[in-house]
């Protein structure tokens, strides 16, 4: 099962065009200038893996490979 850091969601997110617009308690909201949003959980110490990680590549609109790309 693939997974991943924050840090390395940040990462390609950034890559990607997408802004930090806001930050709520451990959750970063960032945005495209073309309206896609994208909710990044900050937990430092864990890894983003399983069906959340998917929601996160959906949310960024790239697939696994290019994730891994990116990052």
């Amino acid at each position: 099962m693939p997974s991943a850091r924050a840090s390395d969601f940040q990462q390609v997110a950034r890559k990607l065009g997408f802004v930090p617009v806001r930050q709520r308690g451990s959750h970063q909201h960032w945005e495209h200038p073309e309206g896609r949003v994208a909710t990044i959980p900050v937990h430092p110490s864990k890894e983003i893996s399983g069906s959340l990680f998917f929601q996160l590549l959906k949310g960024l609109g790239i697939d696994i490979e290019t994730f891994n790309e990116l990052k």
